[in-house]
Order: structure tokens, then C-alpha cells, then sequence
């Protein structure tokens, strides 16, 4: 069993210091990304020379004169992919995000990306995943798992987006509203608009601010996977937490708590 153990934990003045950012409470502090933010742009500090820069790659988002069909705010693996493919669809769609790498380590069902056409881009398949819940039985799940090269990854979908006509606006979004005619307004930095018929937000950690509430709903809550990638010996001599053996040819997956 493996124990994950928080060693610091940030509160939204905290955040908000050395993020920038001003949050009105807690509530909005959690739909903004949380401690989350924080651990974001540590990610976006990392030097990724390796990946293109979708400005060089991408056409730009044509005048405030053009209604475009979608906009999609966020230029991460899901955004690049919705708009690559909403493209396809023959939609004119604009891309709008800061101009940043994929930093993250990336895992997926092999299965899953091989239906996607991007098996070129998994760099390493376990054929086997381990599950350990609560007690120290292991359970076999029977299906491969990937690790992503996020450098394949990233250069595959941004070709994928110029190969299909989508426009790039390098930009933070400020708000999204509604125009009188009904279209919607995306609003970024530099008082850019930029009008569509429907907008998708895909920013991640980073969605809660421009998405609306149920006044009196439910608590905004936040999901975070994390894993831990551990380096063995190829033999069956080591152990783990539960004294089962390690299997080379398998991904463990801990219940962490």
C-alpha cells in the first residue's frame, strides 16, 4: 500500500500571492484551479525546445468581423483534439489558449489511443494493469497500459489541427459572454473578441472560472489523478507494499489515500 502524505497545503491567499490572482472566496478559488494552479505553472516553467509553437504552425483567428462555427478555449491534448476533429466535421473552428507545451506525463488504455490512430505516439506498454484496493489481493484488469511520449503526442495533434484548417488566437480568455444576436463572445486579453456560434471550454484545472454555477447548487469539487512511475529490476525478487511480487510486464496502480 502506498501512502500519499500532502506537504504543504495552499489556501487561496497563498495562491493568490504567488500566482497574481485575485479570487473573491474560497468558491471561486476552487473553480479557478486551486492549489492545482500553482503545481500548473511549475509545469509551465519546464523547457520543452523540442515541441513546435502552435503560433508558428497555425493560421491566426481571422478579425472581429468572422463568425466562426466553434472556439474551443485550451490548447492541451483534449483541446487540440476536439478541435482537429471538429475541423474535420468541416466546422471553421478557432483555438484559444497560451502557446505552452505539454509538460505532463501522460497514461492511457492502449486500446483507447490505438482507436484514436495515435499508437506512433505511446512510447512504452505495460500489457498488463495491477489494481490494489483496500485489501492486499491484487486485481488483474487484463488490459495493456501506455505511457505517452508528450512530444509525439503534441507535434501529432498539431498537425493534425493544420491539416484540417483550425485558426489559433495566443491569449488567456477573460470571460465568455452572449451577444445580442445570440452568438457567444469570448472575450481575451488585449480586449480581443472573438465571436462564434458555440464555445467549449477545455482548460483544465483552469475551466471553472468561465463555466456558470447552479445559484445555491452543490460545492464545486476537483478531481486529480497522480501516479507514480517506479523503475525495477526485470526479475521477480522485488516486492511491493502488500509483499507481492513485481511483474516487469505490468503497470501497478496503488489505491492511494
Amino acid at each position: 500500500m502506498v501512502r500519499c502524505v500532502a506537504t504543504e497545503k495552499h489556501s487561496k491567499d497563498s495562491a493568490a500571492a504567488r500566482l497574481g490572482v485575485e479570487f473573491a472566496d474560497e468558491e471561486d478559488y476552487v473553480k479557478g484551479g486551486g492549489g492545482e494552479l500553482l503545481y500548473v505553472q511549475m509545469q509551465a516553467s519546464k523547457a520543452m525546445d523540442s515541441q513546435s509553437k502552435i503560433s508558428f504552425k497555425l493560421l491566426p483567428i481571422p478579425d472581429e468581423n468572422s463568425v466562426l462555427d466553434l472556439v474551443i478555449i485550451g490548447c492541451g491534448p483534449a483541446g487540440l483534439s476536439l478541435a482537429a476533429e471538429s475541423a474535420k466535421k468541416g466546422l471553421n473552428v478557432g483555438l484559444i489558449g497560451p502557446d505552452l507545451p505539454f509538460t505532463n506525463n501522460y497514461g492511457v488504455w492502449e486500446d483507447e489511443f490505438k482507436d484514436l490512430g495515435l499508437e506512433s505516439c505511446i512510447e512504452h506498454v505495460w500489457k498488463d494493469t495491477i489494481v490494489y484496493l483496500d485489501g492486499n489481493k491484487p486485481i488483474m484488469i487484463g488490459r495493456a497500459y501506455g505511457r505517452v511520449h508528450r512530444d509525439l503526442l503534441h507535434e501529432e495533434l498539431l498537425r493534425r489541427c493544420y491539416d484540417a484548417g483550425v485558426t489559433y488566437l495566443n491569449s488567456k480568455v477573460d470571460k465568455i459572454m452572449e451577444s445580442p444576436d445570440g452568438h457567444r463572445v469570448v472575450c481575451s486579453e488585449g480586449d480581443r473578441e472573438v465571436h462564434c456560434r458555440l464555445a467549449i471550454v477545455a482548460s483544465g484545472a483552469a475551466s471553472g472560472r468561465l463555466l456558470e454555477y447552479e445559484v445555491g447548487g452543490p460545492r464545486v469539487c476537483v478531481q486529480t489523478a497522480y501516479g507514480v512511475e517506479v523503475e525495477h529490476g526485470e526479475h521477480y525478487g522485488l516486492k511491493n507494499g502488500n509483499g507481492n511480487d513485481f511483474h516487469p510486464t505490468s503497470v501497478h496502480n496503488p489505491h492511494l489515500y
